[in-house]
């Protein structure tokens, strides 16, 4: 899977509020073909982010698990600290994590993912 997706193809791309979410959305549905849950905050506030994270994906009905170790293609949620809880999200690939942040799309190791975020957790398709 890894050597047929095109990362620069994502790296050019903008998506709007929250960019993480979006771009993982466009990465299931592109890559995939498999959509997410669609969630709506009512608020642009990191919590308000975290909070539609953890709706989307372990109170919905689409097949997604937590797993102790990353796959391919499965999304990463990323935290920068207990209190703020995961607030941003990802997929891994090949060793690394494709996430949008407001300035762009990065593909960033997981070294540097986990030196950058205290709280990560693996989710993938059952």
């Amino acid at each position: 899977m890894g050597a047929e997706m095109d990362i620069t193809f994502y790296q050019s791309q903008t998506y709007p509020n929250p960019p993480c979410w979006n771009m993982v959305a466009d990465v299931y549905t592109r890559e995939l073909s498999k959509g997410v849950e669609d969630f709506r905050t009512v608020t642009d506030s990191i919590r308000g982010i975290a909070q539609a994270f953890s709706i989307a994906l372990q109170k919905s009905d689409n097949g997604f698990m937590q797993i102790r170790e990353p796959v391919d293609m499965c999304i990463v949620l990323m935290g920068k600290s207990h209190k703020l809880g995961v607030h941003h999200c990802g997929v891994y690939l090949d060793g690394n994590v494709l996430h949008a942040l407001p300035n762009g799309v990065v593909y960033q190791d997981m070294a540097s993912i986990r030196d950058e975020y205290l709280l990560i957790e693996y989710w993938s398709k059952a």
